[in-house]
Formats: structure tokens, sequence, C-alpha cells
């Protein structure tokens, strides 16, 4: 399941249809500091492929690892130093494939950027 737009953890959470064996999370938030400068807040753009970007990522990591089901999240608009700004929630039978499935999730979304994030 791809989400851009504005969620929170719970409902995030809420959304994985069944939990067996495993569900392993990554939450990332904005953080305060980046590139040894203080960050007051971050603003995210939805860029044009940004789903289908997404749909790459979710595609590849179900290649690699059996999953049940496979949350990418990226959050748009205008957060505050705290915010939730990405998650990758991966539910799988064994915890060692759903860690190695979010890790790659979230560095996937990392090394592509699906969305424009200007810090200011």
């Amino acid at each position: 399941m791809i989400l851009v737009g504005r969620a929170d953890e719970e409902e995030l959470l809420n959304l994985i249809p069944e939990k067996k064996g495993s569900l392993v999370t990554y939450f990332g938030y904005v953080r305060e500091q980046a590139n040894g400068k203080i960050v007051k807040g971050m603003q995210c753009r939805e860029k044009e492929d940004s789903h289908k970007i997404m749909e790459d990522i979710e595609e590849e990591i179900k290649k690699r690892f059996p999953i049940e089901s496979i949350i990418l999240y990226h959050s748009v608009g205008e957060l505050k130093v705290g915010e939730l700004l990405a998650a990758v929630l991966v539910s799988t039978v064994h915890r060692q494939e759903g860690f190695e499935a979010c890790r790659l999730g979230i560095d996937m979304i990392k090394k592509k950027e699906p969305v424009e994030r200007i810090e200011f």
C-alpha cells in the first residue's frame, strides 16, 4: 500500500490487515539538525511521479521478500520538527525478512526521493 499525504503512526498501524509472525516498522521524523544546520521544519511536495516511484519500491521489496503486507508512507505539506516524515511497515511471517525488507524500503525511499523536501 502506498500513501502520500498526512497520517500518524496509529493510523498506519491500523491499516495492516492481519499481524502474522512479525510486524517491523520504521518511523522517520523531521530532525532539528541537518548537515550541521538548525532546522525549524520542512516542506514536502508531491512530485508528478511520486506514486510511481513508491510503487516501484514496493514491487522491488515484494520481489525480494515473502511479505504478508507492506505500507510505504511519506508526508506532504509543511512539517514541524518531530512530526512524522516517512514510514515503512512490513508484515512477514519471520522477523529476519521483515527487518531486511523494512530497511530496504526506507533506504530506497531516501535514495529515490519520491517527494521533494525543502528544509527551513
